[in-house]
């Protein structure tokens, strides 16, 4: 549980630093695609940590936690893969 507050609390750092970039009128796309890695990632382990923790009772019936490890899947495609996100964060980089 505490590495999911970690991930967590990391994940709205990056995002509340790119929040005070965009106030100042910066367009960070590398970072916003790094973010994006970043928090679908994070759901994605959040999620399949909680169903550990549940154990057994987290297939059983219509279980929010069961429904949100499916769904994540969806977060991390959806928008762009992974791979793709970090070669357009790289271009952006220069790299």
């Amino acid at each position: 549980i505490v590495e999911m507050i970690q991930r967590l609390k990391a994940a709205y750092a990056f995002l509340d630093i790119l929040v005070w970039r965009f106030s100042r009128g910066e367009t960070p796309v590398a970072d916003l695609a790094l973010l994006k890695v970043q928090a679908t990632t994070t759901l994605e382990h959040c999620a399949r940590e909680s169903l550990q923790v549940l154990g057994g009772r987290a297939y059983t019936g219509d279980n929010r936690v069961e429904r949100i490890y499916r769904e994540a899947r969806i977060f991390v495609i959806g928008g762009g893969s992974e791979e793709i996100l970090r070669d357009l964060a790289a271009k952006q980089m220069g790299f």
